[in-house]
């Protein structure tokens, strides 16, 4: 058995879930003139903003909250500090950027939604979209809306060469994650990506060619092939019978898979399934979409159908056992873990004891809706209360031309080479650079993690509706999974408990 990484190939369409991601805002927007953002709930205007001027000798600085561990605050730091003296050699502008880690996600949007009634809030901050639309619900003037940046003849997309962006248009953003930063319950762009992430499955290639053996639809199949040609479904059977043949294939073997993020995968299997999740209506409020009806129906049939795995041992997950899966994975106690590609060097087990591989998610059908979770850190651009407009705009346009820089396609190479652990460029011509080639080439287990997002899954990724109380939902789904799987609730009861509290949120 050779010491190897293995990935499955595949690839499928981008889903967008609105429309509104090339429109720009034509009314209800207003510029205020005082020195505190307006709670009034109209849109300020960012025409103008965008050409907010400092004249040489000024001195520009601002706060960068992130949830980066030491690596990737390394890499941050670096380009902070290139991005300053070329800044200063170009304008005869300092600019000063602190960049500070500020906890988890949910860390960074709690201390982001305290601060803003104390006036403090960093100009740029890492988030996940669903924080971004509970910023915008607290108030509209707190996001910054980017369509005019991006597309300013002075500092928008590939019009400053000295911060290397010659060539990285709007267009050079990968589909999926630009569209992501404008699925929200106003038209136009509110968020950026950075850097992405999604799950992948992790195996132990010593069990799985030991379970195939006997295994009658693995038959004169390598690893690779076999795994290639399984449905969801048909992950889940052959991880049954891993689990029941477990003293000739894996004898320490407690559970068959290991599933990171219950939210996850409930709703990535609501998209693969074709049951409808969540959406926005017209008045930009957020719809349940599996509240009644056939979606309701088929939503919990699929969550009685996977608790019978859980019942069995073969399927657990990190809120049924309170933890990630890589430990248990390493140590032998899985065969499958499915976690984020981010935290790829988690599943390496130490010291070779076993031969293991990486590849796409097996999808509940092999060609229909075979869409993925698309993860990652995405930036927004916030307003400071306590600031004046001019200030907050003068921030402004030094964080975005520092977020093109970071995105160009050099830069972007560096951080998800050396800082990411697992994060992919947001850019085609980052992902087309020889260093980025060699990376993914390299054989080390980062770099041939993210090889199955670029390959494997290749673009194929869905973003959900994005609207106030959508963070919560998505908690709340988690919850479904995870208080079935322990008997905590039955099925009913935990889909109308998850409802009820959702609501409330929105």
């Amino acid at each position: 058995m050779k010491k190897q990484i293995k990935t499955i190939f595949g690839a499928f369409a981008v889903l967008t879930l609105l429309a509104s991601c090339t429109a720009t805002s034509s009314g209800d927007t207003s510029s205020s003139s005082g020195s505190a953002a307006s709670s009034s709930g109209t849109v300020s205007s960012s025409s103008g903003a965008a050409s907010s001027s400092a004249s040489s000798g000024t001195t520009v600085s601002f706060n960068f909250w992130t949830t980066f561990g030491q690596t990737a605050t390394a890499a941050v730091e670096k380009l902070a500090a290139d991005f300053s003296e070329i800044i200063l050699e170009q304008e005869g502008v300092t600019v000063n950027i602190t960049v500070s880690y500020q906890g988890a996600y949910d860390d960074v949007k709690n201390k982001i939604t305290q601060g803003f009634s104390a006036g403090n809030v960093p100009t740029m901050a890492i988030a996940y979209p669903d924080h971004v639309a509970a910023y915008l619900d607290a108030n509209p003037n707190y996001v910054y809306k980017l369509d005019d940046y991006m597309d300013s003849e002075t500092i928008g997309f590939n019009t400053q060469s000295y911060l290397g962006d010659d060539g990285c248009t709007k267009d050079d953003i990968i589909g999926a994650y630009l569209d992501e930063g404008c699925q929200y319950a106003l038209e136009g762009y509110y968020s950026m990506p950075l850097m992405k992430s999604s799950e992948v499955l992790y195996y132990n290639a010593d069990a799985v060619e030991l379970g195939m053996q006997d295994y009658d639809a693995a038959q004169d199949m390598s690893v690779e092939a076999f795994l290639n040609s399984l449905t969801f479904p048909e992950l889940l059977e052959f991880g049954q019978y891993c689990l029941d043949n477990k003293e000739d294939i894996l004898n320490t073997m407690e559970h068959a898979i290991w599933y990171d993020s219950d939210s996850n995968f409930f709703i990535t299997q609501m998209y693969q399934r074709g049951i409808g999740y969540s959406s926005i209506d017209e008045s930009g409020n957020g719809i349940i979409d599996f509240e009644s009806g056939t979606n309701r129906t088929a939503a919990e049939a699929m969550v009685t159908e996977l608790k019978k795995y859980a019942d069995s041992g073969c399927l657990t997950t990190k809120g049924a056992e309170g933890t990630y899966g890589s430990d248990a994975f390493t140590t032998g106690e899985v065969i499958f873990e499915i976690g984020s590609s981010g935290g790829a060097g988690y599943n390496a087990p130490t010291g070779g004891t076993f031969d293991f591989g990486v590849a796409k998610v097996p999808s509940y059908a092999k060609d229909d809706n075979a869409l993925y979770v698309s993860q990652g850190p995405t930036l927004a651009f916030l307003r400071n209360p306590s600031l004046s407009d001019e200030e907050n705009d003068l921030r402004m346009k030094y964080a975005w031309q520092f977020a093109k820089f970071m995105t160009n396609a050099d830069n972007n190479t560096y951080m998800c080479v050396s800082g990411s652990e697992g994060y992919t460029p947001v850019r085609y011509s980052a992902q087309e650079t020889s260093t980025y080639q060699q990376y993914l080439s390299s054989g080390e287990i980062y770099g041939l993690t993210a090889d199955v997002l670029l390959n494997d899954i290749d673009g194929a990724y869905y973003n959900t509706a994005t609207f106030p109380g959508s963070s919560n939902l998505r908690d709340q789904v988690g919850g479904i999974l995870t208080t079935v799987f322990t008997d905590t609730k039955d099925v009913t009861t935990a889909f109308d408990d998850a409802i009820s509290t959702a609501k409330t949120y929105m």
